[in-house]
C-alpha cells in the first residue's frame, strides 16, 4: 500500500470512503493497489572480507554449491539461500592464482582453471571441501604484456575444451625472456601477438595436448559452446574491430585482426617475414569470416560471456537464445540467433539493464533450478567497471518483449513475448528504422558507415496480434537494420525494451 494513502484515505467523505472499501474488498485492480513485482528482480551477494571480488568464472557443483573464481583471491564455494547474505562460504582454494578468467567445475572436488600462463586442475584429494593439488596441464605462450589473459575452458560436447587466447596490448611491456616462440613481426601494432598462438582460439584434449584452432581474435573475452554443437565467441572494439562482434568460429577461419596471422604455417609458407600489417586491407577482408552479429557500439561496449538459455522456461520465455554479458556497461544482451543460407546471423536486444545491475558484468551462471542468474562482474579502469557478485531471479511476472526477429525476402517478422494492442503500432511511423554499416579498417574502432534511415512500406498483423511482418521496398545484404518501435502496447504495458538491431550478412532466398 502507497505511504500516501492513510492521509488522503482521511480526508473523503463518507460517500468516498465506502465506495473505496468496496473496491479494495473487492480486490478489483486500483491505483491504490499493491504494484506488481517487476519480472527480474537484481539481488547483491556479499562475499567475505578481505576477498577481492574481480569475477573470472562461475559454476555450480553437481551437489548445487556456487563455485565463484576469482581473478586475485582463489575460489570460493557456497550453498545458495533465499538470503544472499546468509551464505555460508569456504575457501576451496586461497591460492592466489594468475589472473584467472575462467572456470568449469568437472566435479565437487575437482574443477578446471585459466590463469595467464596455464589451464590448471585444482582438485580436493581428501574430500574437505580444500583443494590439496595444483596439476599444470597445458601451458599458454605469454610476452609479459598484461593483455594477454584468456577466456574459457568450455567443453566441446566429448572429451575436450576450447580456450581462447588474448592478444597483448602496446599500453604494456614484453619481457626479454618469453614463453614460447617470440615474433619480431608480429610485434608491431596496438595489439599484437609477438608469441605464438596469442589471438587464436584454441582446443585443448587431455591426450593430445594443445591445437590451434581459428585465428583472428583481437581480445576474446567470451567464449561458449552451443547445445547444437557450435562455437561462439566475443570480441572487442578496437584496432581491426570497428564495433563488437560475436562470431560462429569454424575450424582454420580467420576472424580478421592479422597479428595472429604469423603463427599460421599456411599464412607464412613461402615468406617466414610476411607481415600482416603490410597487407593490403583488401585481401585480408576477402581472407575474413564475417560476425554473425554485430552489437551497436555504445549499446555494447565490451562484450564478455555468452550464455545460453536452456532453463526450459524456468527463467522466462526466452529459452533457446543467447545472453551476452558486458564488462563495460551495466547491461546484458540477448541475441536472436537464426540461419540463412547456411550460416548464422541474427538480431541483438537489451536483456536487462541498470535496475541495480552493476557495470562490470564478466561471467554469468545460471542456478540449477533455472530460476536464478548469477553475474560476476570484474573491475577494469578504461570501462569503469566495478566488482562484485549479483544474481537476477526470475519472479514469474509477466514479460512483455521482442521475442524473436526473423529474416524474410522482403523484410522482418517481429513476435512478440505478449499479444499487441489492437490499434497500437498499426503505422510503419512505429517501427523507426536505420540502415547502416561497419566498414573493416585498420583503425581503432569505427563509425556506422553510409546511414540511411528507412520505414516500412507495409505493416501487417497476425490475427493473433502476437507477429508483425515489416515489408520494406529494399533489402541489402551487408547491413545492420535497427529498428526502433514506438507506441508499442500489450494490455496498455509498454514494451520492455524497443530497440533490436539485425545483422543483415545473407539475404533470404
Amino acid at each position: 500500500m502507497r505511504t500516501s494513502l492513510s492521509p488522503f484515505v482521511h480526508s473523503l467523505t463518507p460517500f468516498r470512503n465506502a465506495l473505496l472499501s468496496l473496491v479494495l474488498a473487492s480486490g478489483a485492480m486500483s491505483v491504490f493497489a499493491q504494484e506488481a513485482k517487476p519480472a527480474y528482480q537484481v539481488e547483491e551477494i556479499p562475499v567475505p572480507k578481505g576477498i577481492a571480488p574481480e569475477i573470472g568464472g562461475l559454476g555450480f557443483t553437481p551437489s548445487g554449491k556456487l563455485v565463484v573464481l576469482t581473478r586475485r583471491s582463489g575460489i570460493l564455494t557456497a550453498k545458495p539461500t533465499t538470503d544472499p547474505a546468509q551464505m555460508q562460504w569456504t575457501r576451496f582454494s586461497d591460492q592466489s592464482l594468475h589472473n584467472a578468467n575462467g572456470l568449469f567445475v568437472v566435479s565437487d572436488r575437482e574443477m578446471l582453471v585459466s590463469q595467464m600462463p596455464e589451464l590448471t586442475r585444482i582438485i580436493d584429494l581428501d574430500g574437505d571441501g580444500v583443494a590439496d593439488e595444483y596439476r599444470t596441464e597445458a601451458t599458454f605462450n605469454l610476452s609479459g604484456a598484461y593483455h594477454e589473459v584468456t577466456a574459457g575452458p568450455v567443453p566441446d560436447g566429448k572429451d575436450g575444451f576450447f580456450i581462447a587466447l588474448n592478444t597483448a596490448s602496446h599500453s604494456g611491456f614484453t619481457f626479454e625472456h618469453t614463453r614460447g616462440p617470440f615474433s619480431e613481426v608480429s610485434r608491431r601494432g596496438r595489439n599484437f601477438a609477438s608469441v605464438e598462438y596469442r589471438g587464436w582460439v584454441m582446443h585443448w584434449d587431455p591426450k593430445t595436448g594443445l591445437t590451434p584452432w581459428a585465428k583472428g581474435f583481437r581480445s576474446p573475452n567470451g567464449i561458449q559452446f552451443g547445445p547444437d554443437g557450435s562455437l561462439w565467441v566475443t570480441d572487442n572494439q578496437g584496432d581491426f574491430r570497428t564495433t563488437n562482434p560475436l562470431y560462429n568460429v569454424q575450424k582454420n577461419a580467420f576472424y580478421g585482426h592479422p597479428s595472429s596471422l604469423v603463427w599460421d604455417p599456411a599464412y607464412v609458407q613461402n615468406n617466414p617475414k610476411r607481415d600482416p600489417l603490410k597487407q593490403p586491407m583488401e585481401e585480408l577482408d576477402a581472407m575474413r569470416t564475417p560476425a554473425a552479429v554485430l552489437f551497436p557500439y555504445g549499446f555494447s561496449r565490451s562484450p564478455a560471456e555468452p550464455l545460453f538459455e536452456l532453463t526450459g522456461g524456468k527463467f522466462g520465455p526466452f529459452n533457446g537464445q543467447m545472453l551476452v554479458a558486458d564488462a563495460a556497461a551495466p547491461r546484458i544482451i540477448r541475441v536472436m540467433l537464426e540461419q540463412v543460407d547456411g550460416a548464422w546471423q541474427g538480431a541483438c536486444v537489451d536483456f536487462y539493464s541498470d535496475h541495480g545491475l552493476r557495470n562490470g558484468s564478466n561471467r554469468m551462471v545460471f542456478s540449477p533450478d533455472g530460476t536464478e542468474l548469477y553475474v560476476g562482474q570484474t573491475m577494469r579502469e578504461w570501462a569503469n567497471a566495478m566488482e562484485g557478485l549479483q544474481r537476477i531471479r526470475y519472479n514469474g511476472g509477466r514479460v512483455f518483449e521482442v521475442l524473436a526477429m526473423h529474416l524474410q525476402k522482403d523484410g522482418f517478422e517481429l513476435e512478440f513475448t505478449q499479444p499487441v494492442d489492437i490499434g497500437a503500432a498499426d503505422q510503419p511511423s512505429a517501427f523507426n528504422t536505420e540502415t547502416y554499416w561497419y566498414e573493416y579498417s585498420s583503425s581503432y574502432g569505427g563509425p556506422e558507415s553510409d546511414a540511411k534511415k528507412v520505414r516500412p512500406t507495409a505493416v501487417r498483423w497476425s490475427a493473433d496480434r502476437r507477429k508483425v511482418n515489416l515489408t520494406y521496398a529494399q533489402m541489402q545484404s551487408q547491413r545492420v537494420m535497427r529498428v526502433t518501435l514506438t507506441g508499442v502496447t500489450s494490455n496498455a504495458q509498454p514494451l520492455g525494451h524497443t530497440m533490436v538491431a539485425y545483422t543483415l550478412n545473407h539475404l533470404a532466398k
